[in-house]
């Protein structure tokens, strides 16, 4: 292993100060809310596709609400890393890449599928790129870690991260909120809720976010890489047909614009001041463009038999770029990437939830459906002026059936069992071409089926009245796929599934009167047939090549701990502290390098993290609260498996504060923040040298400041 300098180095003195105050990443994360006596209160959330309170769900999971999501200025998916143990979200070349538990997926392109389920209000986005697109008017948002085999399945190894949108609400409410930073950072987001009838409520929320890219050129380029220039809207019509019956219609629309992300070269990072490390020199002007929309309808219809959910959607997303490949070199024509990808999907799904005597059933049926057209190319490619990627179309469907049930042998003790039958298709047409004008060609041609039976066993038991105590063993599965050619060019056409069995326990707890809430597990994976890079040796040609093969085993073991102490109704404190042990059991990337022993991707031994906030009364009534906040991350390595590189983001602590001011009356807030107070650039992801291109990586969000101000009508 190539184990380079450590870019952010924290001093002992630091480290042990972070230990011994039990830091957390999950500073923001809770699964409860306060009173205004300062006591805990219960969160329910649907974790498990149906509303019971967080501390009585036997499953490893974080809930931060839609407040705690302000007040951590988290605007897309990749802000959750700082605020949820043992989860790492990046964007590597516009895909939203999810690591839980040091479990994730090397291939982003629309062949490959992730290791996490992402699902907003219930519905599934097959990819990645949307989780990107823009946080607002949520309610909460539900990490769970672990495999998901029954009740989300496929796609769902690492866990599954639900995002709940505040849904419309009988009365009339509505908010605004404007925000400027650093960076030019302006934001925007707002609300209206209108009651039309006794029938009819209907929300409509819309955010816009823009700033200057946090990566700076030197040509001079109209806009920078890393910035945003986006707006969401969204709008929910609930209809209360009946006490027993609901129909809740959503609609969703977001764009992004502007140079889009970007890299820096690997080798003039190392060792650079954080300004540095942000300067490039790209060698063409990016221009990003995204479109995602969508609408759903969720139907529900209480009987005697149970709760009858059908929730049906579909989803467009469009992602047209250029993008410079490698830094622009004088003399030389610079090579960059051009690309429009069109992907939808259609999603279908019915459940029915019941309870009778000692028995809690859930189960249901799924269908999916996804089709995307691709155009890739590099122009300006050496040796050949063009390289060009078609595919027309790729085709994922799978169908599922899925059941579990929960039975009370005693009022303290309850098992749970659970299985899902899943069924993939997945196929591919398209080609690979050289040259513009073209002068050669080859088939991508291929088709593979799989099926797959996932599930879970476990109990839980009540220790006391706000104590529990849990243990499961579970199972997750991620379909196989295929790479280039056809079965006829490429040996090495087809992989299987990969597979992960867990066993978990753990237990959660109140305690000092509700002052004090504590969750706690340890867990080990079994983990195999990785679907990874390996160079291989073609045999129709003798030569070396890289293909995505079941090139692994991997054992993952630790523990989680995260929590919230209430030492007086005006000081709260949240707390967490994460063990991750994540390394190969076997795997060659190529055939003189063993990784055996080597760490996973994107798993630090150790998280720690600490957040206190502090609240004043002033004259009159008004408030104003102090929140500082830190983080410390161990390091951990990012992989070049093609060949057989692994490189090492150094250790390091990321730090927050904010000021907020609140009249009596709580009809406005002015709030004055800071975030990554050290002005860390962390390494996010890794992109390997390609065609004589230097190796590149992505950063994390630099410093940033500003002022939010916040009313409610």
């Amino acid at each position: 292993m190539l184990d380079q300098a450590s870019f952010k180095k924290t001093g002992t003195a630091s480290a042990v100060a972070a230990f011994l105050a039990i830091q957390c990443g999950a500073a923001l994360a809770q699964t409860a809310a306060t009173d205004d006596r300062g006591t805990i209160q219960e969160v329910f959330v649907t974790a498990q596709r149906i509303s019971q309170s967080a501390s009585k769900t036997p499953i490893s999971l974080s809930v931060l609400s839609g407040d705690d999501l302000k007040a951590a200025g988290a605007v897309n998916a990749s802000n959750l890393t700082e605020l949820v143990p043992n989860v790492q979200i990046s964007n590597n070349g516009g895909a939203t890449v999810i690591s839980i538990r040091g479990v994730s997926s090397a291939d982003n392109t629309e062949k490959g599928d992730p290791s996490a389920a992402f699902n907003v209000d219930g519905v599934y986005y097959a990819r990645p790129q949307s989780a990107g697109l823009a946080f607002y008017d949520l309610e909460r948002i539900e990490v769970l870690r672990g495999p998901q085999g029954t009740l989300y399945g496929r796609n769902a190894t690492a866990g599954a991260i639900n995002l709940i949108t505040n849904k419309p609400v009988d009365r009339f409410e509505s908010s605004a909120a404007v925000e400027f930073g650093n960076y030019h950072d302006k934001k925007f987001d707002g609300m209206l809720n209108s009651k039309v009838n006794d029938i009819l409520s209907v929300r409509a929320a819309v955010s816009s976010v823009k700033h200057d890219g946090y990566l700076r050129s030197t040509q001079g380029f109209a806009t920078d890489y890393d910035d945003d220039d986006s707006i969401s809207g969204r709008v929910h019509a609930l209809f209360k047909l009946s006490p027993d019956i609901s129909l809740l219609l959503s609609a969703d629309k977001s764009t992004r614009k502007g140079a889009g992300p970007g890299n820096v070269p690997y080798n003039t990072f190392i060792g650079k001041s954080a300004d540095a490390q942000r300067t490039a020199t790209p060698s063409v002007q990016g221009d990003f463009d995204s479109d995602a929309h969508g609408a759903s309808a969720e139907l529900k219809v209480n009987t005697r038999v149970g709760e009858i959910t059908y929730l049906g959607a579909h989803r467009s997303l469009f992602n047209g770029f250029t993008s410079a490949v490698g830094q622009a070199i004088a003399g030389v024509l610079s090579t960059y990437t051009l690309a429009n990808a069109d992907l939808s999907q259609t999603s279908h799904e019915l459940r029915l939830a019941s309870k009778f005597g000692s028995w809690r059933t859930i189960g249901g049926l799924y269908w999916f459906h996804e089709q995307s057209i691709i155009d890739g190319e590099f122009r300006n490619f050496p040796g050949a002026g063009a390289l060009i990627f078609l595919s027309n179309p790729a085709v994922s469907r799978s169908k599922a059936a899925f059941g579990e049930a929960t039975y009370s042998v005693t009022p303290k003790l309850n098992v749970t069992a659970g299985l899902r039958r899943t069924n993939d298709d997945k196929s591919r047409k398209g080609y690979t071409v050289l040259g513009d004008p073209e002068f050669f060609r080859s088939v991508n041609d291929a088709a593979v089926s799989y099926s797959q039976t996932t599930g879970r066993i476990g109990f839980d038991y009540a220790l006391a009245h706000n104590t529990m105590a849990y243990a499961t063993l579970s199972t997750g599965y991620k379909a196989g796929g295929f790479n280039d050619g056809t079965a006829s060019t490429n040996a090495f056409l087809k992989y299987d599934p990969e597979h992960l069995t867990s066993l978990e326990v753990g237990v959660k707890g109140r305690f000092l009167e509700n002052h004090l809430q504590v969750n706690a597990d340890v867990f080990k994976y079994g983990y195999k047939d990785l679907q990874l890079t390996a160079i291989v040796v073609d045999p129709f040609t003798g030569a070396n090549a890289s293909q995505t093969v079941n090139a692994a085993k991997a054992s993952i073991s630790g523990a989680e701990i995260e929590g919230k102490y209430l030492a007086s109704s005006d000081d709260k404190i949240n707390f967490s502290a994460t063990y991750l042990d994540a390394h190969f059991k076997s795997y060659h990337p190529t055939a003189t390098v063993d990784w055996a022993g080597y760490r996973l991707e994107k798993s630090p031994r150790f998280t720690f993290g600490l957040h206190y906030s502090h609240s004043f009364l002033l004259d009159g009534g008004a408030s104003l609260s102090a929140t500082a906040g830190t983080r410390y991350s161990a390091s951990y390595v990012l992989s070049d498996y093609g060949n057989g590189l692994q490189f090492n983001q150094g250790a390091y602590h990321m730090s927050d504060a904010s000021l907020t001011y609140a009249p009596a009356d709580d009809k406005w807030l002015l709030q004055a923040y800071v975030r990554n107070i050290e002005n860390n650039a962390i390494m996010t992801s890794y992109s390997a040298s390609f065609a004589g291109f230097p190796a590149t990586v992505g950063l994390g969000t630099p410093r940033t400041a500003g002022v939010r101000l916040s009313a409610y009508f």
